[in-house]
């Protein structure tokens, strides 16, 4: 039986704001019954590592522009994936230039990353991330 709901992540811009603060666009699609609706984007504040958080995390700064069931999960869900799973900091990744296929930085010198994605998605039934078959 087809998924209800499945959410296609593409890729997270990075940016670090002039206060220090850190910020991502979310790039995604979402995919209802096979119909797919195409480059989604929504802004998140991030924040680093506390007392109360292992890993980075992320904050939806407008939770009511995406009306999709499980919306929420599929977040933290990214946030576990590419913030314990991948280890990724936006703090290193503009600090450091890592070689990975997967990171470039936006410009020389520049205070943005972009994260792709392999193709992925994340379907709400299941509450999991599934590779997509080539």
């Amino acid at each position: 039986m087809p998924a209800f709901i499945k959410l296609h992540p593409h890729s997270m811009v990075f940016n670090q704001l002039p206060d220090g603060a850190y910020r991502a666009d979310l790039s995604f699609s979402i995919e209802q019954y096979g119909l797919m609706v195409r480059d989604c984007l929504v802004s998140l504040q991030l924040f680093a590592p506390n007392q109360f958080h292992s890993h980075w995390w992320m904050v939806c700064e407008d939770p009511a522009q995406i009306k999709v069931p499980g919306f929420v999960v599929f977040l933290r869900s990214l946030e576990k994936y590419v913030f314990s799973t991948l280890h990724f900091s936006p703090e290193d990744a503009l600090m450091d230039n890592p070689p990975t296929a997967n990171l470039r930085l936006v410009g020389s010198g520049s205070a943005t990353c972009e994260l792709f994605f392999e193709k992925m998605y994340f379907d709400i039934d299941q509450v999991a991330f599934h590779l997509e078959k080539t």
